[in-house]
């Protein structure tokens, strides 16, 4: 948050923070507000207000911090520190404390009495209005059981989770002051322009949350440009804005209600995990997204997801897990995440660079209809099924005439088999006629890399391989760390590239496993 020039208040010897204390002048005091309060950002709510000590310099500082991290992990660590070191006199206090004041302390988590009084005086006494940022984390751990737990267990869980939200309420509600705030500021010698007068940044963790929540943000948060939330257990049917340009979803539990992610300014969308349990279909419109993650389970989405066209759109990341088991498994009876999901990849048509993960044969339904993939420069599949004589990747390289680069890291080829212990073995009887292996890739013009970790995958490769020029095989190990997909495996570029045939002129393909060598 920038401070007007006026703020820039140093200290002075008068004012008790004028040397250190090692006797030496304070140089950390003599910085100006704005650099003080960027210092202060990085550190946790409890940190910050504890600076009030250091000198009469600091004394009011943390009041009009821009950004404010209020944690109860602080907490937790100051309570789980074991009984015996206290005193004698401290111990004879606890045996004072009834047992249902004990059960109910746990019931709301370690620390939480603590956690809630400093929240409470925190949120009264420091300048809502400036926030720029507001992070909050009330870990509860999980809801207590009915035929486990007694009904003050449920009633404290509960308790601290109406508590969070109501902090939640009113750090959104002044983010946009009202007249009072001004003349309170300008009493204080703050100059602030109204733009700084907004809450830009929002990150809640274990917070539950209802469309009242869902409401301020549409109508009272005009300038949140970034909304993450994880682990939430939310009662939102709809998430719309008009400002918002990130948004991330970690592990929140919809309860089958979110059905409606629209937003026209939205350039990042990370949805990672979580459930919407027999919910609707979940439809997002965000014609303005960039990058486009989505890493769910078909069974904890079983009304399926829809993309509405997305024309900016640069990298995206799509992994169906369970996917390649929905044909076998019982819970992905039903869902709508499971088979066909040509649909799904209509959705993200423009993309430049696009990773596809865990998907099995029937990701393109019995009878696909042509896509084509205009921009697509950079495919990656990753732990697909692709014994169906590569349909899918059939698929991609007949719709995307600027294809580059394709990887295919640990899929399952035509021939492969998997043991009990599920690694791929190539199958001995099974032959390599039986299929045209990847020669359709011959004159692509694209460079075409294998990563596998089992040498005998690699080799059942080498066969699909066998009669494609420019073959480059590596004896170079691939540990298991890298063998996990990173975030961004493939890298990306913009634009659309020129046509096949200006780049090579023939198709270049590499393997890489453990110990590999291509076969004399």
């Amino acid at each position: 948050m920038e401070i007007a020039e006026g703020t820039r208040k140093r200290t002075c010897a008068s004012d008790g923070g004028g040397e250190s204390s090692t006797g030496g002048p304070d140089q950390l005091s003599a910085l100006p507000d704005c650099l003080l309060h960027v210092i202060m950002s990085s550190l946790k709510a409890r940190q910050v207000v504890q600076t009030c000590v250091l000198s009469t310099r600091w004394k009011h500082l943390w009041r009009s911090v821009p950004c404010l991290d209020i944690d109860i992990v602080e907490f937790r660590t100051k309570a789980a520190a074991p009984a015996s070191s206290s005193g004698g006199s401290d111990s004879s206090s606890d045996d004072s404390v009834s047992d249902s004041d004990l059960g109910s302390n746990q019931d709301k988590g370690k620390g939480w009495d603590e956690f809630e009084d400093f929240t409470v005086n925190l949120m009264l006494h420091c300048n809502i209005a400036l926030l720029d940022s507001f992070r909050l984390d009330i870990d509860r751990g999980c809801r207590p059981q009915t035929y486990v737990c007694s009904d003050s267990a449920i009633q404290g869980w509960e308790y601290s989770g109406r508590q969070a939200a109501a902090w939640l309420r009113r750090a959104m509600k002044y983010c946009t002051p009202g007249p009072g705030h001004a003349i309170s500021c300008q009493r204080q010698g703050l100059n602030l322009s109204p733009s700084s007068w907004r809450l830009r940044r929002l990150h809640l963790c274990h917070v539950p949350l209802d469309d009242r929540f869902a409401e301020h943000l549409s109508s009272v948060c005009c300038s949140l440009e970034d909304l993450e939330l994880d682990h939430c257990t939310c009662e939102i049917c709809s998430i719309a804005s008009d400002s918002l340009q990130n948004l991330v979803l970690k592990s929140c539990s919809w309860g089958g209600f979110l059905s409606d992610i629209a937003s026209p300014t939205l350039k990042t969308l990370i949805i990672d995990g979580g459930s919407n349990w027999y919910g609707d279909l979940l439809a997002i419109s965000a014609p303005m997204v960039a990058y486009l993650r989505l890493d769910v389970d078909g069974v904890c989405f079983r009304g399926g997801i829809s993309i509405n066209e997305m024309p900016s759109l640069d990298r995206a990341s799509i992994h169906l897990r369970r996917h390649k088991y929905s044909f076998l498994s019982k819970s992905m009876c039903g869902s709508k995440l499971g088979g066909d999901q040509s649909k799904l990849l209509c959705g993200v048509s423009n993309v430049t660079s696009f990773d596809l993960l865990g998907v099995g044969t029937t990701v393109l339904g019995k009878e696909h209809t042509f896509l084509e993939f205009q921009n697509l420069r950079n495919l990656l599949l990753d732990d697909c099924d692709l014994s169906d004589d590569f349909r899918i990747l059939r698929f991609f390289h007949r719709g995307s005439p600027n294809l580059e680069k394709v990887i295919l890291r640990h899929c399952k080829f035509p021939g492969d088999s998997e043991d009990k212990e599920g690694t791929r073995k190539l199958d001995k009887t099974s032959s390599s006629g039986c299929c045209c292996g990847l020669d359709f890739l011959r004159d692509a013009n694209v460079e075409l890399e294998i990563i596998h970790k089992d040498g005998d995958a690699c080799r059942s490769a080498g066969e699909l391989v066998r009669h494609l020029p420019n073959l480059k095989g590596t004896t170079d190990a691939v540990p298991d760390a890298a063998a996990a997909p990173a975030e961004h495996p493939v890298p990306h570029s913009t634009g659309v590239g020129p046509r096949r045939g200006t780049r090579r002129r023939m198709t270049s393909v590499r393997i890489s496993g453990p110990e590999w060598e291509w076969p004399m």
